[in-house]
């Protein structure tokens, strides 16, 4: 099957010249990880932006500073195996797709190639990795940041004085918690009608994201007063199908893997199963 089949024609992208301001209210409206870039009045793709990038360099306000320009694509003519191995690979969650004039026509993600898995009787155990960054469910949101920084894992599961998993935090998470400051003093965040502007139910409605001169902070809460509580876990014998199924089904791209104690002991995820793909 060719990649046009599947992929998505709906471009979400950041131009440059740009500022990063941009490229934040794009990510945050639009609840994505990462945008490919182009340059200013054309489809051309120079560069990719992600949460990570704007997290890493919070002094940054031009999107060319901070983004990657080691792009990796694929065309539309190509077999969907060959976008299955690229995002296996380079672990990335989303891929340009390119036409024979090198302009942007779509994009293609994990989720896309989750929707034409075939029947499979493999099961997660051959996929999951033990590979995994699980932080206590008291730790300080900006600890989280920097554990998420060092580590590059963009998702980390959350644990208990049980040692049980009670929660899942991700870079998307504390983004949306991003106390952006007008001028370094003034916040210029939406924060509903609520007296306390660092309380949860507050920061959870900021969908304004616009500064000028920034200072990207956190504030010193817990991880769990923001973590994801409800989460789906699997086990190692479960079918790739049916992890897959779930993923689609609740929006998710990673489960811990825990075992018959409840005890965590790895994750997978959409990524993962894309080595099902070729």
């Amino acid at each position: 099957m060719k990649v046009e089949k599947v992929m998505s024609k709906k471009l979400i992208v950041g131009y440059v010249p740009g500022k990063v301001e941009d490229a934040l209210e794009i990510l945050a409206t639009h609840n994505v990880s990462g945008i490919p870039i182009l340059k200013k009045d054309t489809k051309k793709v120079v560069g990719v932006v992600t949460r990570s990038d704007i997290f890493r360099n919070a002094d940054e306000d031009q999107i060319a500073l901070i983004m990657s320009d080691n792009v990796h694509f694929v065309y539309s003519d190509q077999d969907v195996k060959d976008a299955a191995r690229l995002l296996f690979e380079n672990r990335i969650h989303g891929l340009p797709v390119i036409n024979k004039t090198n302009e942007i026509v779509g994009i293609i993600s994990p989720t896309d190639m989750l929707n034409i898995l075939p029947e499979k009787s493999d099961v997660i155990g051959q996929y999951y990795t033990n590979s995994v960054v699980p932080v206590y469910e008291d730790t300080p949101i900006n600890i989280i940041m920097e554990i998420i920084n060092i580590t590059n894992k963009n998702v980390l599961p959350v644990l208990n004085d049980d040692l049980k998993i009670s929660g899942m935090v991700s870079d998307g998470d504390l983004f949306k918690l991003n106390q952006v400051k007008e001028n370094i003093s003034n916040s210029v965040m939406g924060l509903g009608e609520d007296e306390d502007q660092w309380s949860w139910e507050g920061i959870r409605d900021t969908v304004r994201l616009y500064y000028s001169t920034i200072e990207v902070g956190l504030p010193p809460i817990p991880v769990k007063k923001v973590m994801i509580s409800n989460v789906l876990k699997t086990f190692k014998n479960m079918s790739v199908t049916e992890a897959a199924q779930k993923m689609i089904k609740h929006k998710i791209s990673h489960m811990p893997v825990v075992d018959a104690s409840d005890r965590l002991i790895g994750m997978v995820t959409d990524t993962d199963l894309m080595a099902c793909m070729f």
